[in-house]
């Protein structure tokens, strides 16, 4: 049996064409040019399909459509529209006011749509139902149906200035939530509603209901709800969830009388705006039915909300973030620091747990003989002292810039350069490792005892390089952290320290990226760490140029250079005399041992750079 097409078209020309196109044996098709006859030829002819122009006016053809969607035995009449040149909204305007579809009138495809329109199922139409529209189809029902309309029209307008109102409440899920369910009770006329979604911490649930509602009707109602939203969200452990009740300023008791029984439910989904993403459900019960014109704006509200959900969880979400790194490193990071960490998070989408190379300068500072000094105290002077000791040291490093990695036992491992990078990071770390060994004699040792003949004294390496940053760790517990080599390094020479004597050692990359004549660097030696085949030259940082007579300095530089030539026997004479400069000097001492000893046996394969091949 033959399709029954009915088309509103006004063009004789467009009428031929479709005649010819679409086939006589698969469609029976009328023609119709006015809007107000095509509405009383769907009647008569009840078509399988009706095709209608979107250009075509008085009365509008979206409006032809909005009126026949409103006649219940035509709820599922498929409808397409079309254009002969389609302004940008009108597929918009098609789909919002009940068309299935929006058909291009390109020959090669539209015969292909309507065939499809076509084929889609639609319930038999009740002849009784026609039977009595029919009785009662005149002008006057027309004119009722557009004034019906209207009113919807008015009434969603007010619905949808209400919610955009939810926009200033962005940064409150919670305070959107109250607000909305409030406003679909109101509108809906239901004494009770409630809305699940998904946050940022896992899935939520809330409620607003009359006050003279019993405690097993809410119960039941929210059962039902949960089982609903466990359909949408399948991964997430709803049992967990326990409904927070939202308080009401508006009374919804009006709405509730307990002569009727709570019986008419209605859910609907909260998506994404790009409707891939599904967050969220929204809920209602009402006693007796729910009218289909409540139950439109039901699910008008809810489908013109999810967009504003879909903000403020995106919002909610950047607070989270925020307050996750105020929290992971206000007490180790500069304040300005966390600021641009925040600002980047926008742009980045939390890139701080993606891993990247980054040039950063790294310091470790240690305690000397830190294990000495636990021997001789108890357990909970060594804590307070460490506390004091660290507050100190966190407090210069985060004044210059720097980012507190870990504490390691006594020792502290700092950044220059992560998070947030400077243009002087190096000179940063050295003027903050200065500032820490000036503050060594302000700190209070309070009850710490120190072994016999001891100073208390620390020890800083600091190395420039490239190092992996990220969020590193397990899914349980991860630490933003910095690896690789460069920071293996930074290890090696804080432990050097105590071999040359000094209290501040860094490398010849951090002495050229701070500059020269930024501090009093004074060149020891060049080393072979464990893991680096490449010598590193490396310097002390004095206190000022002064520190070190010009006798000294004089006498070290000269044997250096011959040192590092292989003439023992003439280098060490010249660390003799900078030995007698400054009497006990280790880093002197220490170099004129070696001459004493090459000179005896000669190393193979020299070239300047002693290795040092332990941790």
């Amino acid at each position: 049996m033959s399709k029954k097409i009915l088309i509103l078209e006004s063009s004789e020309t467009l009428q031929k064409i479709f005649a010819n196109n679409l086939s006589s044996e698969k469609y029976a098709i009328q023609f119709v040019s006015d809007g107000k006859e095509a509405m009383y030829k769907v009647l008569e002819f009840q078509p399988d399909l009706f095709l209608l122009n979107s250009d075509l006016q008085w009365p509008r053809s979206f409006e032809i459509v909005r009126i026949i969607r409103s006649i219940d035995c035509f709820q599922f009449l498929a409808i397409g529209m079309y254009a002969n040149f389609p302004a940008p909204l009108d597929k918009i305007f098609a789909l919002e006011c009940g068309a299935n579809s929006f058909v291009s009138l390109d020959p090669k495809s539209f015969v292909q749509k309507v065939d499809e329109l076509a084929e889609l199922p639609t319930p038999e139409i009740d002849k009784k139902a026609i039977a009595q529209i029919k009785s009662g189809f005149n002008d006057n029902f027309l004119f009722l149906k557009s004034s019906e309309l209207l009113h919807w029209d008015s009434r969603r307008n007010a619905m949808f200035s209400q919610l955009m109102g939810l926009i200033d409440s962005l940064e409150s899920i919670e305070k959107i939530v109250r607000s909305f369910l409030l406003l679909i009770a109101e509108v809906c006329e239901v004494p009770l509603a409630a809305l699940y979604i998904i946050e940022n911490d896992g899935p939520h649930g809330y409620f607003v209901c009359s006050d003279n509602m019993e405690p097993k009707e809410i119960s039941d109602f929210l059962k039902v709800c949960l089982a609903d939203f466990e359909r949408v969200q399948v991964n997430y452990n709803s049992v967990k969830i326990i409904p927070k009740k939202l308080a009401v300023e508006k009374e919804l008791s009006r709405f509730y009388s307990r002569r009727v029984q709570l019986s008419s439910y209605e859910s609907e989904t909260l998506k994404s705006l790009s409707g891939s993403e599904r967050f969220g459900t929204v809920h209602i019960v009402s006693e007796g039915n729910i009218t289909g014109e409540k139950r439109d704006f039901f699910t008008s509200c809810v489908r013109n909300t999810a967009a504003i959900f879909d903000k403020a969880l995106v919002v909610e979400k950047k607070m989270f973030f925020e307050k996750r790194i105020r929290r992971a490193f206000s007490r180790f990071v500069p304040e300005q620091i966390i600021d641009s960490l925040v600002m980047q998070s926008d742009a980045q989408n939390e890139k701080l747990g993606v891993g990247e190379t980054r040039a950063v300068a790294i310091l470790f500072s240690d305690i000397r003989s830190f294990t000495n000094i636990s021997e001789k105290n108890k357990a909970d002077v060594l804590v307070a002292f460490l506390n004091r000791y660290f507050s100190i040291m966190v407090d210069i490093i985060k004044k210059h810039g720097g980012t507190i990695d870990k504490f390691i036992g006594d020792a502290i491992m700092a950044e220059f350069g992560t998070p947030v990078s400077y243009e002087d990071n190096c000179r940063r770390a050295v003027a903050a490792a200065y500032e820490m060994r000036a503050a060594l004699p302000s700190i209070d040792l309070g009850d710490l005892v120190l072994p016999d003949g001891m100073k208390f004294n620390i020890g800083i390496g600091i190395h420039y390089g490239d190092v992996i940053v990220g969020s590193i760790g397990s899914k349980d517990k991860a630490d933003y952290s910095v690896i690789g080599d460069n920071v293996n390094l930074a290890s090696r020479l804080e432990g050097l320290t105590k071999t040359y004597g000094t209290q501040i050692l860094v490398s010849e990359s951090v002495l050229l990226d701070a500059g020269e004549d930024s501090f009093s660097f004074r060149h020891l030696d060049d080393v072979r760490v464990k893991g680096k085949k490449k010598a590193v030259p490396i310097y002390a940082v004095d206190r000022s140029p002064d520190e070190f007579p010009h006798a000294y300095k004089d006498a070290y530089t000269k044997g250096m250079d011959l040192y590092k030539q292989g003439i023992w026997n003439l280098a060490k004479d010249y660390f003799e005399k900078a030995l007698k400069a400054v009497k006990g000097d280790k880093a002197a001492s220490l170099m004129l041992s070696r001459c004493e000893e090459f000179i005896v046996n000669p190393p193979e394969n020299w070239d300047g750079a002693i290795a040092f091949l332990t941790k």
